[in-house]
């Protein structure tokens, strides 16, 4: 369920996981990792835009930032990010 990049970091790998069986979720694809310091803590998701077909969010682990977009249909969207602010925020 995830695109060409699979692997997250330990920390973040459990809140991506329960991202993807989110209800209206089809598939996360993850970006470019940034090895950098955060005030957030390790598997925190933030959403950021939205998209063409989804939305983008970033991830934070123990050793930096994880940027990613998730696929959706624009019914669900919402939902989603309504969930995720709600467990993560």
């Amino acid at each position: 369920m995830r695109g060409r990049h699979t692997s997250a970091g330990k920390e973040l790998d459990r809140s991506l996981r329960w991202l993807e069986n989110q209800a209206g979720v089809k598939k996360v694809v993850l970006g470019l990792t940034e090895a950098c310091r955060h005030r957030y803590t390790p598997g925190h998701l933030k959403y950021q835009r939205d998209g063409d077909g989804g939305f983008h969010i970033k991830g934070y682990s123990g050793n930096g930032v994880v940027n990613a977009f998730v696929v959706a249909g624009d019914a669900d969207k919402q939902a989603i990010v309504k969930a995720m602010r709600k467990r993560f925020e």
